[in-house]
């Protein structure tokens, strides 16, 4: 019999099929079960992130009167400093090209200091 399906081979091919669709259903189930982890494990790092937020910050004296004194010499004068914030947690991963954009950003914002001339 050189064309026909014996038996065997029909057994052969429906086990295949199965094997196939149970580890395909494994996969999916392993893929699904790792979705939910990581939306689990994202919403904690969402909730603990917002409670940061919500935290008053403190800061001590000493370094509120170096901040404030910093600024007045920038400025050139008496200032006020009424607000301090930290622009990035320090958990965040940082990467070279966001600290070229800073200092990029922050050395356009350089005071120029009058001269005299006299």
């Amino acid at each position: 019999m050189s064309g026909s399906i014996t038996p065997e081979m029909g057994t052969l091919a429906i086990v295949g099929i199965l094997i196939v669709f149970g580890v395909l259903a494994l996969i999916a189930t392993v893929v699904a079960l790792l979705k939910r982890l990581d939306d689990r494990w994202q919403d904690h790092e969402a909730r603990q992130s917002a409670a940061a937020l919500d935290k008053e910050p403190t800061i001590d004296n000493t370094t509120l009167v170096l901040i404030a004194a910093a600024a007045a010499t920038a400025v050139g004068g008496r200032f006020r400093v009424r607000r301090i914030r930290r622009l990035l947690s320090p958990k965040q991963k940082r990467t070279p090209w966001s600290a070229h954009g800073r200092l990029v950003l922050q050395g356009s914002h350089t005071v120029r200091r009058k001269r005299d001339h006299r």
